[in-house]
């Protein structure tokens, strides 16, 4: 018998509930997981996003996981990994519901505006911790109230119900493959983010620390980095920050 490379998503934890499955995931990394292991729980009762900020879970009808990477990009290319789950997210909609979302530097998924999902990386000692977040079910009267107008979720965007495990599934096979693709060629990878991307050519306002950017997105460099051509005509490049997209004038 052959074997080749452990895949992600060739062994999965199922949780009922967790605090955050980050920590689980980092508890079973320091113990030796393989690479591709996944963790899922059904609820997070502390799920986060960027920045320590907290992630809604709806129970039953999220994908809420965490991968555990062995196999990881070189260190100037380290900030592509959420871009490569976020891919995925967009992958795996496409596929399954064959309907379009974006991406939304630095590592969220959009549609109309909302968010539907978003990616976090973190290291844990010799492994990287890739969690996504994604509104599979559900419909506005579901999310949590200070998110209506802002989230969204799969079946809200396809306008019919959604199969749970079906979504997972094709999110842990795209993230298997656009994973290989970002340790083979992350200039491949950067090219599709490109075709995706939500804030290319869009005015925008960029939130780093507690100052505030102004201008038009130029895309992201070979490093991940947001660049943005300022009122000035300077081009900044930002490695960190909150993009707020300015709504389009009436023709």
């Amino acid at each position: 018998m052959t074997t080749g490379k452990p895949r992600i998503g060739g062994r999965i934890v199922r949780l009922e509930a967790t605090p955050s499955t980050i920590d689980e995931a980092r508890r079973l990394a320091r113990e030796g997981a393989e690479h591709g292991m996944v963790v899922l729980a059904e609820r997070q009762t502390a799920g986060r996003g960027r920045r320590g900020r907290s992630w809604t879970t709806l129970p039953g009808r999220s994908l809420a996981g965490t991968v555990i990477l062995r196999e990881q990009p070189e260190p100037a290319h380290a900030a592509l990994a959420g871009m490569a789950a976020a891919l995925a997210v967009v992958a795996a909609a496409a596929e399954t519901l064959g309907v379009p979302l974006r991406t939304k530097w630095p590592n969220d998924v959009v549609s109309g505006g909302r968010k539907v999902a978003g990616t976090l990386a973190e290291v844990a000692g010799d492994a990287l911790l890739l969690s996504i977040g994604l509104n599979v079910g559900g419909r506005e009267s579901d999310l949590p109230p200070d998110l209506r107008g802002t989230a969204t979720t799969l079946e809200m965007i396809a306008g019919r119900p959604v199969d749970r495990d079906v979504v997972i599934a094709a999110v842990l096979s795209a993230l298997d493959g656009l994973w290989s693709v970002l340790l083979q060629d992350p200039a491949d990878l950067l090219r599709r983010w490109d075709e995706v991307d939500v804030t290319r050519g869009a005015a925008l306002t960029v939130t780093e620390s507690e100052r505030r950017f102004g201008g038009v997105g130029l895309g992201v460099d070979a490093h991940g980095q947001l660049l943005v051509r300022l009122a000035d005509g300077r081009t900044a490049t930002f490695a960190a920050g909150d993009v707020t997209l300015q709504p389009q004038p009436l023709a």
